[in-house]
């Protein structure tokens, strides 16, 4: 009896823990919604989800600020995480995952962004550019 209830608590753990770990971020192959009007490459015609593919720096989840490796139809790109739906707690929650792709100098790849973006971006100081032509903070 005591094993069977053992393994029933484990299986009850297993279930829950995914969930609980997504406080912590998110992690790769993570599909992300871009907010800037980049189109990318004609040639190819994709679902237009944007997936996260590296991570620049030792940080294995991603949090508001975080500059991350995605692709998007088939090529790879520099982008922004500028919402997310579960971080910190010091951070606002968003409906869904959002990213702006950006250059080697931290600057918007697009010409405007069409959604809300978190204003712990301004602390890092060095997407003024980027925060230039957003309409909507939160």
């Amino acid at each position: 009896m005591a094993l069977r209830t053992s393994l029933l608590a484990s299986t009850l753990y297993n279930t829950l823990t995914p969930a609980a770990t997504c406080s912590r971020g998110i992690h790769k192959l993570s599909r992300l919604n871009k907010l800037c009007n980049f189109t990318g490459p004609a040639d190819k015609d994709d679902d237009g989800w944007v997936k996260i593919i590296g991570y620049y720096g030792k940080d294995t989840a991603v949090h508001v600020g975080n500059v991350v490796k995605v692709t998007y139809k088939g090529r790879m790109y520099k982008a922004v995480i500028t919402g997310l739906v579960r971080d910190r707690k010091d951070c606002p929650r968003f409906d869904t995952n959002n990213c702006v792709f950006i250059n080697d100098k931290h600057e918007p790849l697009g010409t405007r962004i069409s959604g809300p973006v978190s204003l712990k971006l301004r602390k890092y100081g060095k997407y003024n550019k980027l925060l230039s032509l957003c309409t909507e903070f939160y």
